[in-house]
């Protein structure tokens, strides 16, 4: 029987890398001070990591506004850091300057009409804002447990990010798993809440055409976060290795010695 782990909100769309009006997107997004010095990561090539945490945070809630202080303090970023890095995304379009009271503090939220919205939340969530921290608690906490592992996508109404995960003979504990994916969460790995569908590998290879779930896998927006790398099956050498004329003519003749 497969379970179902609900935890709680979060993410979209595809990503190709390319320029518009008159600047690339790595220079809208990581300015050259960063791209020169900062340490890499699997999105690093593309944003520098106070971009990353700052992104995370405002894509995960896309309609609320969030100060300054308000990033510094969940990104676990220093303040002035936090100030330029947001000066930097406004003024190349990625976030907006919300409305607020004359009272309270500047605030910013993800700009949805920006060019390339869509294809930074496919890049975050790719790397980043779900995929790396998950696969790298998956491997963490159920290593031999879990064959594969996929992102589905997300609930357009929720953001609620849906997590499938395929166990061999052994299954992970519920409470367990839900006990992980919460630290994601208080720990800010992650800003997306997850619902996980945890399911045995005979009733994976089982899926049918048809079948909603096998539906889901197919399509692009479907992230594979598998722990490991799917082992290939092993071939004979025999199958694979040529025999060369010479060889063939040592067993011909050993044959006839035989004889």
């Amino acid at each position: 029987m497969a379970w179902r782990a609900e935890l709680a909100k979060g993410f979209p769309e595809p990503f190709i890398a390319t320029e518009a009006a008159g600047h690339s997107l790595a220079s809208a997004l990581c300015p050259r001070h960063v791209r020169d010095n900062a340490a890499m990561s699997a999105a690093d090539f593309l944003l520098s990591p106070a971009v990353q945490a700052i992104l995370k945070l405002a894509f995960s809630e896309p309609a609320r506004a969030f100060a300054a202080d308000d990033f510094a303090r969940q990104a676990k970023l220093a303040l002035p850091e936090v100030e330029a890095t947001l000066a930097h995304l406004a003024s190349s379009g990625v976030l907006v300057q919300a409305d607020t009271a004359d009272d309270q503090p500047p605030a910013w939220c993800a700009n949805t009409a920006f060019v390339f919205y869509a294809e930074l939340r496919r890049i975050a969530l790719k790397s980043f804002a779900a995929a790396e921290p998950l696969r790298a608690m998956l491997r963490s906490k159920f290593k031999g447990q879990v064959e594969r592992a996929f992102l589905l996508g997300e609930d357009p109404a929720t953001q609620m990010l849906s997590l499938l995960i395929v166990h061999g003979e052994d299954a992970p504990d519920k409470a367990v798993l839900d006990q992980a994916l919460k630290k994601l969460i208080k720990s800010r790995a992650i800003h997306q809440h997850v619902h996980a569908l945890v399911m045995p590998a005979t009733r994976f290879d089982a899926l049918k055409a048809g079948d909603n779930l096998l539906a889901q896998l197919a399509v692009d927006t479907c992230i594979d976060i598998s722990p490991s790398p799917q082992r290939k099956p092993a071939t004979k050498a025999a199958a694979t290795q040529p025999v060369g004329l010479l060889e063939k003519a040592r067993r011909r003749l050993a044959g006839l010695t035989r004889a």
